[in-house]
């Protein structure tokens, strides 16, 4: 058996190694991208068992059809983009949709939006347990936001919704996740 240094592969080096059939090819590029995957998938379906099947079929497509990932140039990316639009469409089709609510008058993001996202980083337990407590479309619309670094805009195009209604949701789940973490510190 050869021994050869699995860290050393490029993304495309693995690509085409999968391409030309190898096992090993197959087996890092899972390894390496596989645990992407699945934390974007089950941060917005939050089911165990849901997200590593849509994971394993997330990957069996694209071993079924590697030849649509030569021109990709971060797989990373494009495969965490797969998980997303993915995991959305499940969501529709449990009947889980996003609805519009009537326009707010919303603040643009700030310097002080920004440094609360960095203060949340110290208390990133807490604050994924009061994610988790929210309603499934706010849940997904914050996940989105501070997880996938995605903009309110396109989180709108993603779920067919306005991105007044998104910025708006995302404003109150912050209220939201604010008071817990308040009532938290209380106890």
């Amino acid at each position: 058996m050869l021994n050869v240094d699995k860290t050393k592969f490029s993304d495309q080096a693995l690509l085409n190694l999968c391409i030309s059939g190898s096992e090993l090819g197959y087996s890092q590029f899972y390894h390496r991208f596989s645990k992407s995957v699945f934390n974007t998938i089950f941060r917005l379906i939050t089911n165990l068992s849901e997200a590593e099947d849509l994971t394993q079929e997330i990957f069996i497509s694209v071993f079924s059809d590697l030849q649509k990932l030569k021109n990709i140039e971060n797989i990373g990316a494009w495969l965490n983009r797969v998980a997303i639009n993915k995991s959305i469409s499940l969501l529709r089709k449990k009947k889980i949709y996003f609805s519009d609510i009537e326009s707010v008058s919303i603040m643009d993001e700030s310097e002080e939006q920004l440094n609360e996202k960095q203060n949340w980083d110290n208390k990133v337990d807490e604050i994924l347990l009061a994610i988790d407590s929210l309603p499934i479309e706010t849940r997904t619309i914050v996940n989105l936001y501070l997880f996938e670094n995605i903009p309110h805009e396109e989180i709108a195009n993603l779920l067919g919704i306005s991105h007044t209604t998104v910025r708006s949701k995302y404003h109150r789940a912050k209220k939201k996740i604010s008071e817990l973490m308040q009532q938290t510190t209380l106890s």
